[in-house]
């Protein structure tokens, strides 16, 4: 089941007038009959909410999905492939998941397509506070890693190896549950941690605590820089209601653009909605988040259209080292006809 929580802007019309960030007034009068005739639309995120996930709060706090006639509400999945699952059998329109992951689902005879790229740069990476500091794939031989049974970062590290011509062997993986990772290296008993390089704010904080340095080897930069994480739909949406996924994705790419422009008000709306997570933190992980998004690729095309070489490139790395099933070319995993091309914020 997907996290009990729900982030809607279902009543409208019971809340107190204010005014969107555009200064649009929201009037009283009116808006509940307005929020019922709205399209009710399900949004997975992969995991509970956090940094990253701030770049989509404005669509709600703005009223982005509201203008384009849509009621959406945010859930939790629990991992890109119980999302990818859910979205494919009608749990939810919309999914937040891993490329790669989205290609096996598909391989596997998933009906799922990606419609908009978001985290355009691999962010999968491993962690460390060890000394001295690990800086590439060779510095990871010899280590005691914290990884989950069937982490997508651990398997990611053997074609991480094989391109780098490190032993794999040589590495020792400790399996454990993903929320004992960090604890173990904070505990110093094991050496780095398969995560992601969003969350090296939450190691560099605890580094700083313990008088140590956070260090990392990021995937992207040794042979690994496959697409991340996009807004995926099913091909009946697709077919069916093709207005509804363009206006879906329009709305997520204005969000994203205000939080690159307006990083602190987006993480206050982050906040509202997650009033449990650590503010400085949140502002960090967005930061990190931003950077695997405004790539060249984005500066050429705006926020959410795919290329076609590197989602090839995509498919042919899960290929090669995570047994992908059946055959998946670049048409099957994504389309471009779903989003508006050229759109990107003033830092692009």
């Amino acid at each position: 089941m997907t996290d009990t929580r729900k982030i809607s802007r279902r009543g409208f019309g019971r809340l107190a007038a204010g005014s969107f960030a555009a200064g649009v007034a929201l009037p009283m009068i009116g808006a509940g009959a307005r929020a019922q005739d709205r399209k009710a639309v399900t949004f997975l995120f992969d995991v509970k909410p956090y940094s990253k996930h701030a770049l989509f709060y404005p669509a709600l706090e703005n009223g982005y999905f509201a203008k384009r006639g849509l009621d959406v509400t945010f859930n939790a999945g629990k991992g890109s492939a119980d999302v990818a699952q859910k979205v494919a059998a009608k749990g939810a329109e919309f999914g937040f998941v891993d490329a790669g992951t989205a290609v096996l689902a598909r391989g596997r005879g998933m009906p799922i397509k990606l419609t908009a790229m978001v985290h355009y740069k691999n962010m999968m990476t491993v962690a460390s506070l060890r000394e001295p500091p690990i800086r590439t794939p060779k510095d990871l031989e010899g280590l005691k890693i914290a990884a989950n049974a069937g982490d997508s970062v651990r398997t990611a590290l053997g074609a991480v190896a094989a391109i780098n011509g490190i032993d794999f062997r040589k590495i020792e993986f400790v399996t454990v549950e993903t929320a004992n990772k960090r604890p173990l290296l904070f505990a110093g008993q094991v050496d780095a941690t398969c995560d992601y390089a969003v969350n090296m704010p939450v190691y560099e904080a605890a580094a700083a605590k313990m008088g140590k340095q956070a260090s990392q080897v990021l995937f992207s930069e040794f042979g690994v820089d496959v697409y991340s994480n996009g807004i995926l739909t099913r091909d009946d949406v697709l077919k069916d209601d093709p207005k509804l996924a363009r206006d879906f994705n329009d709305a997520m790419v204005e969000s994203m653009i205000f939080a690159i422009e307006n990083r602190d008000e987006a993480v206050k709306m982050f906040l509202k909605h997650n009033p449990q997570s650590d503010g400085e933190l949140a502002r960090a992980g967005l930061d990190v988040a931003i950077e695997h998004l405004l790539v060249p690729e984005v500066a050429e095309h705006g926020i959410g259209p795919m290329s076609r070489e590197k989602m090839a490139r995509t498919i042919e790395i899960m290929k090669s080292y995570f047994n992908l099933a059946g055959s998946v070319s670049p048409a099957d995993m994504y389309s471009n006809d779903f989003v508006t091309a050229g759109r990107k914020p003033k830092a692009a």
